[in-house]
């Protein structure tokens, strides 16, 4: 008897009743973050805790193509932003480099594969704009008021490369991009 090959992609689970509380937990913990190596550690539980999470619906990965033009549309996009917003570099060092990295693929884990992946079975657009949304308002205790626009469409842009790739490592890796070119 032949058996039918595995599949590599995850199996759909329920989210468990409690998810709401996680959101809402992670939410404020990032919300409440203060600059500093503490911040770094308050990103990495948080994104920890977005992988860990059982997605209700798959990951639809939509092969290499679209996942590298969408990595390419949005470091592009990005960087535009960057060059005309006329951003002061950041001076090189490893570790802040490392921890910003580390801190971009935790909250990519976190707002687009968790809170993205539980508001899916609502359609992308849900899924995208509170993802967004959300990615947004955790930044203003840091970043203040002015970088609210900024924020939300950085957040649109890393939601519709999550629907576009079918999976959160194309906006992981545009969100890490785009933090390790801070320091360039």
């Amino acid at each position: 008897m032949i058996s039918e090959p595995r599949s590599t992609a995850r199996t759909a689970a329920a989210v468990p009743r409690w998810a709401p509380l996680v959101a809402g937990a992670g939410l404020a913990a990032l919300a409440l973050r203060t600059p500093g190596v503490e911040a770094v550690v308050v990103v990495v539980v948080v994104g920890a805790t977005g992988l860990a999470l059982p997605l209700p619906t798959r990951e639809r990965f939509t092969g290499a193509a679209p996942w590298l033009a969408a990595v390419t549309i949005g470091v592009l996009a990005m960087a535009l932003v960057a060059r005309a917003a006329s951003f002061p570099a950041m001076a090189f060092a490893p570790v802040p480099v490392a921890a910003a990295v580390l801190a971009a693929v935790a909250e990519e884990a976190f707002f687009r594969r968790f809170l993205y992946g539980w508001l899916a079975a609502r359609g992308p657009a849900p899924a995208i704009a509170v993802s967004a949304a959300a990615f947004a308002l955790v930044h203003l205790p840091l970043y203040g008021l002015d970088s609210l626009a900024l924020n939300l469409a950085a957040g649109l842009l890393l939601g519709w490369q999550r629907w576009a790739a079918g999976t959160w490592t194309a906006p992981a890796a545009t969100h890490a991009l785009a933090n390790a070119l801070a320091y360039v």
